[in-house]
C-alpha cells in the first residue's frame, strides 16, 4: 500500500539520520583515539563489545517479544561471511584515514559511495539507477576531485585509505541490503561483522598493544555503544530504502563531521572542501530526486496493471 510505503521511507530516513549522528560522534571518539593508540587495541575491544551487545540485545528483545531469533543464525551464510569481510576492511582503511586527514575530507570519501553503490546495486540487487541518478554521482565525483587540486602529488596514504573504506563500506551496506531480502534477523548483521573485526584484530595485538589510561577506555567503551547503535541502525536502513537513495542520503553527515571537527579538534574545512563537500551533497538531493520519480512511475504503472486500477501491494 502507498501510505505503508511512505511510512517506511519516512521511518527510514529518521533512522539514518540517527545512525549518522551517531557514525560521526563515533568517528570523533576515533579520530582521538588514533592519536594514543593503535588500531588493533581499539577494534579488539571494540569489536568484542559490540558483539557481546549483540548478544545482550538479542536477549533482551526475545524477552520482550521484539526479537524472535537470536543473533548467531542466519539464512545467508556465504554472504554475511562477505559482509564481516568487506566491513573488516572498511573499519581498518577509516581508522587510517581518520587518523591521517580531516573529518571533513575523510567526509567526501563517504560521499563517494553512492557512486559505488550504483554499479554495485545494479549488479547485485537489480535496482537500476536513472540517467538523472548518473548525472548527480558525476557531480560526487567531481566534488571529490576538488580535494585534490595538484593532482595525484596531493594524494596521501590517508586519502588512498579513505578510497579503501569507502568502496568496502559500500559493498558492505549492499551486501546487507540483499541479505535483508532473505534473512529478517537484523542483529546478526551486527554480531558476526564486528565478531570479525575482534578476531582480525586479535591477530596482530600483541605487536601493538600500548598501555592504556581509565579515560581511553571510557572512550572505547561510549564509541562501541555509539558504533553499535550507528551500525544496527543502518542495517534497519537498507531493509527500508534502495541503495541509491540510502546512500546519497548519507550525505548528511558531512554537517554533523564539520561541526565535530570544528568544536573538538578546531579543524576548519577550506573553501575547495566546502565547494566539494557542496556538489557531493547536490548530488545526494539530484539522486533522491530520480529515485523518486521512478517509484512514483512504477506505482502509477503498477495501478494501471491491476483490473480498475486497484494498487497491488509492495515487495
Amino acid at each position: 500500500m502507498m501510505a505503508r510505503d511512505r511510512a517506511s521511507l519516512s521511518g527510514g530516513i529518521l533512522l539514518l539520520l540517527a545512525a549518522t549522528i551517531a557514525t560521526t560522534l563515533a568517528d570523533g571518539v576515533v579520530k582521538d583515539l588514533a592519536s594514543r593508540l593503535q588500531a588493533p587495541q581499539v577494534f579488539f575491544l571494540s569489536g568484542a563489545l559490540m558483539a557481546g551487545l549483540s548478544v545482550l540485545a538479542a536477549q533482551t528483545g526475545r524477552g520482550l517479544g521484539v526479537v524472535v531469533q537470536g543473533c548467531l543464525r542466519t539464512q545467508r551464510p556465504g554472504l554475511l561471511a562477505l559482509r564481516s569481510l568487506a566491513t573488516v576492511v572498511a573499519a581498518w582503511g577509516f581508522f587510517y584515514a581518520l587518523a591521517q586527514i580531516r573529518l571533513a575530507e575523510v567526509f567526501l570519501f563517504i560521499g563517494l559511495m553512492p557512486l559505488m553503490s550504483a554499479f554495485l546495486s545494479r549488479a547485485i540487487l537489480g535496482e537500476g539507477v536513472g540517467p538523472a541518478a548518473w548525472i548527480g554521482m558525476a557531480m560526487g565525483l567531481a566534488g571529490l576531485m576538488m580535494l585534490f587540486p595538484g593532482g595525484v602529488s596531493d594524494i596521501s596514504l590517508g586519502h588512498l585509505a579513505g578510497l579503501v573504506g569507502a568502496g568496502a563500506g559500500t559493498v558492505s551496506l549492499v551486501l546487507s541490503r540483499l541479505i535483508a531480502r532473505h534473512d529478517a534477523n537484523t542483529l546478526v548483521q551486527v554480531f558476526y561483522p564486528n565478531l570479525a573485526l575482534a578476531v582480525s584484530a586479535l591477530l596482530v595485538l600483541p605487536t601493538f598493544w600500548l598501555p592504556m589510561s581509565l579515560a581511553d577506555l571510557a572512550l572505547i567503551l561510549g564509541y562501541s555503544g555509539l558504533l553499535f547503535l550507528a551500525r544496527w541502525g543502518m542495517v534497519l536502513v537498507m531493509r527500508r530504502l534502495p541503495a541509491p537513495v540510502a546512500l546519497p542520503l548519507m550525505n548528511i553527515q558531512f554537517v554533523w563531521m564539520v561541526i565535530v571537527g570544528l568544536v573538538f579538534f578546531g579543524e576548519r574545512p577550506d573553501a575547495l572542501t566546502l565547494s566539494g563537500a557542496t556538489l557531493v551533497m547536490l548530488a545526494g538531493v539530484v539522486a533522491v530526486s530520480q529515485q523518486a520519480r521512478v517509484n512514483r512511475l512504477a506505482a502509477r504503472a503498477a495501478r494501471g496493471a491491476q483490473p480498475g486500477g486497484a494498487v497491488i501491494p509492495a515487495e
